[in-house]
């Protein structure tokens, strides 16, 4: 069985903030870092660390930053033939700023724009054939031509018989509703099997719903499952009649950056292995808890070492 991501892929320069001890210490301050970045991008290669065959469909620009993030896939495991390279935009780059709460601040460059945008229609529909699983991240549904392309990906993998998951991302802190984007996802939504996203940050307001409980519930029907993510406090899901809430694990946070693309890729590769709803759940929290105890987005765990914290 094996997987194709649509989406984003980029590069994070990370740049990790000193604790703050006693007045006059001296620090020394972390060299930042560079690592592949891009939310379809860490979840493609999370897969292939889950040793789930992966194909990645995108677009990147003909720069050095575009070159280090086919690289990063590629170091990942991950099929990277479907990978296209563009001089009509150049690859972003996504300033992440760490301060010693694990916590993170995001920032973009350039804010709007981008290569993962100029993926063509041809590029996206091809690269879907023959998937078991298509999953695509809301990132790269911010503007066309790959919006439309996207879209039209997936009305190919739908009716090819498919499963079709999208992770939301919305990132309404950076961009809001802009450009008919509410549009566009509720579209991608519709033509899904599953939608992933944040309970309380995401789907409230894609519905307009305060209850992060009542909003899952609103996007859930008979064909498509839910799943919301509650940070610390866990995961809830509904596939139209029932409800699922998983536990999250307690973990030492270093980095936050990538937890809901580690989530994500631990929910498909344990729903290909066949593992019931709430089973996928328990395992997409232990992937998430393990990255998150470590620095990177691309800081994912294997199957064995998931398989040690959730149980077999």
């Amino acid at each position: 069985m094996s997987v194709v991501v649509i989406g984003d892929a980029n590069v994070d320069l990370e740049i990790v903030l000193p604790a703050v001890g006693p007045e006059g210490s001296e620090y020394t301050h972390p060299d930042p870092s560079l690592s592949g970045g891009g939310s379809a991008a860490n979840t493609a290669a999370a897969l292939a660390g889950l040793d789930v065959a992966t194909r990645f469909v995108g677009t990147i620009g003909s720069d050095g930053y575009g070159a280090a993030a086919a690289a990063s896939l590629l170091d990942a495991g991950v099929d990277t033939s479907a990978l296209g390279v563009t001089s009509a935009g150049t690859t972003v780059m996504v300033v992440v700023v760490v301060p010693p709460s694990g916590e993170r601040l995001i920032y973009v460059w350039p804010p709007r724009g981008g290569a993962h945008l100029e993926l063509s229609a041809d590029e996206a529909v091809a690269g879907v054939r023959g998937a078991s699983w298509v999953h695509v991240s809301g990132i790269a549904l911010r503007g066309d031509p790959a919006a439309e392309s996207i879209l039209e990906a997936m009305h190919e993998a739908h009716s090819a018989g498919a499963i079709v998951s999208i992770d939301v991302n919305l990132r309404l802190e950076n961009w809001g509703w802009e450009s008919g984007f509410r549009e566009t996802i509720r579209e991608a939504i519709d033509l899904s099997n599953v939608v992933l996203g944040g309970a309380a940050d995401e789907f409230c307001p894609l519905v307009g719903l305060e209850d992060p409980l009542d909003a899952v519930a609103e996007l859930a029907t008979a064909d498509r499952l839910a799943v919301g993510r509650l940070g610390a406090d866990g995961v809830v899901a509904h596939d139209g009649s029932r409800l699922y809430r998983t536990d999250g694990f307690e973990v030492a946070v270093v980095d936050t950056v990538g937890a809901g693309d580690a989530f994500d890729a631990g929910f498909i590769a344990a729903r290909l292995r066949g593992e019931p709803v709430d089973r996928a759940l328990r395992y997409a929290n232990g992937v998430a808890a393990l990255s998150i105890g470590r620095s990177g987005a691309r800081s994912t765990p294997n199957h064995e070492e998931v398989v040690l914290l959730v149980g077999s």
